[in-house]
């Protein structure tokens, strides 16, 4: 889902800028929030028409939080519309909290010394990036922004590594890369990565394929070292345990297939109780138990657990 069908149902909602037309809300929503925790509070709002934005801030200002940030554009304009630096500026010197410049990406900033210059302009505190440090994350580079060739290629051999440990998915690193080809998209590279299913065609996409084959070949050695610690492990705790290692790759399952149904299907057909799941964050393998009064399994996704019995 893109950042404009998230901001519609955000609006829908009543969240993000819809809140915008009810202070009284968003004042109660940040006294609760100053008051029931113990970290500093702050928030984020885009201008109004004309003075509205300064007594919205400083109705903010009263709640306790300890810095605003403030959008330099109107709820229904688009990065395409010039950000508003003069109303950032303006509420910069009607509050004495914490102001955060937002908005300059596509506008004002290009370089690293364009953010001292977008902080400058609005008098604010500091300067919050999205849009020019997803295009470009060297932005913040004192000596300038790197060719975005290499970007891509260090964020690839860097995202490699996470995919494949599992603490990555292949669909945030394709948005990612998206985002940084922008124009160049429709690139031989671009039509490649707009086709992309798994990690492997991502780097198939920028000629990285070596790099992923390393990549596999080094994790696939760590894993195994690891069950077999793991099954030394095993038979001194569980003999009557038996323990088999097992991968659950999404590509390998039909659409709207899963582990979980399989089991499912078969406790049916079994004429057992349906699988009762616990879920727990772990660092461990995978792996299925069969022990003599029911079937234990272990399913990992990322770094979450999810463990069940299956009473036979």
């Amino acid at each position: 889902m893109g950042r404009e069908s998230l901001g519609s149902c955000k609006a829908c909602g009543g969240m993000g800028a819809a809140l915008l037309s009810d202070p009284d809300r968003i004042e109660r929503i940040l006294r609760t929030l100053v008051k029931g925790v113990s970290k500093p509070v702050t928030c984020k709002i885009r201008i109004l028409p004309s003075l509205d934005t300064i007594r919205l801030v400083q109705r903010v200002e009263r709640t306790g939080v300890a810095a605003i940030a403030v959008h330099g554009r109107r709820k229904e304009e688009r990065p395409q519309h010039p950000v508003h630096c003069d109303v950032i500026k303006a509420v910069a010197e009607a509050v004495s909290i914490t102001v955060i410049a937002n908005g300059g990406s596509q506008d004002c900033i290009k370089v690293h010394s364009d953010i001292e210059a977008f902080r400058a302009a609005t008098g604010a505190s500091s300067v919050m990036l999205a849009r020019a440090a997803m295009w470009n994350p060297s932005i913040f580079r004192r000596d300038g922004p790197l060719p975005l060739e290499q970007v891509i290629g260090e964020y690839i051999r860097y995202m490699s590594l996470s995919q494949l440990s599992a603490t990555n998915h292949t669909f945030n690193t394709k948005y990612c890369l998206c985002q940084r080809l922008r124009e160049k998209l429709e690139s031989p590279p671009g039509k490649k990565l707009h086709s992309a299913q798994s990690h492997r065609e991502i780097c198939e996409a920028f000629d990285s394929v070596v790099y992923y084959k390393e990549t596999t070949a080094m994790l696939e050695a760590r894993s195994a070292a690891e069950a077999r610690r793991h099954h030394t492990d095993d038979q001194f705790e569980d003999t009557d345990v038996t323990t088999m290692t097992v991968r659950f790759d999404r590509r390998d399952y039909p659409p709207q297939i899963t582990p979980k149904m399989f089991l499912l299907e078969w406790s049916q057909s079994e004429q057992l109780p349906q699988p009762v799941y616990e879920t727990m964050s772990r660092f461990d393998l995978r792996k299925d138990r069969l022990t003599a009064n029911s079937v234990y399994f272990i399913i990992k996704y990322k770094d979450l657990w999810t463990d069940f019995f299956v009473p036979r």
